[in-house]
């Protein structure tokens, strides 16, 4: 009977967990997915590159993924690349150094975000470091 008792404590727990915003649960189920969290309309992952080199991976995926970039810019502590698809979604992608080696990297779509396009942008990025 105390099992019962804690299953029944555990599914009221989780149960309840469903009633809190969605972007902490989809943070929380993204960040055992592939090391990105997506979060807020925001795909978040840590690379082990400078900004730089990521700025630089960056256009070149999206060069591949033909995808233009107005801008980019990048030093040894932060960097930015901004895009336009062929459907006008604003594609910002900003990095940030967090520690010797590696750097946090941040990719949203328009205004609300796209997981799907991120994720690939992020793959894309990945392969090209």
């Amino acid at each position: 009977m105390r099992t019962l008792g804690k299953m029944l404590v555990v599914a009221l727990s989780l149960g309840s967990l469903t009633m809190l915003p969605g972007c902490i649960l989809v943070a929380a189920a993204a960040v055992g997915a592939a090391g990105a969290a997506y979060v807020n309309g925001d795909l978040e992952a840590r690379l082990d590159a400078s900004p730089q080199k990521i700025v630089q991976a960056s256009e070149s995926a999206l060069k591949d993924m033909e995808i233009p970039v107005l801008s980019h810019d990048s030093t040894s502590v932060d960097g930015k690349v901004v895009a336009r698809t062929a459907l006008g979604k604003k594609v910002d992608i900003t990095v940030k150094r967090d520690g010797d080696t590696s750097s946090k990297i941040s990719i949203r779509i328009d205004t609300f975000g796209d997981e799907a396009l991120s994720r690939q942008i992020l793959e894309k990025i990945k392969s090209k470091l």
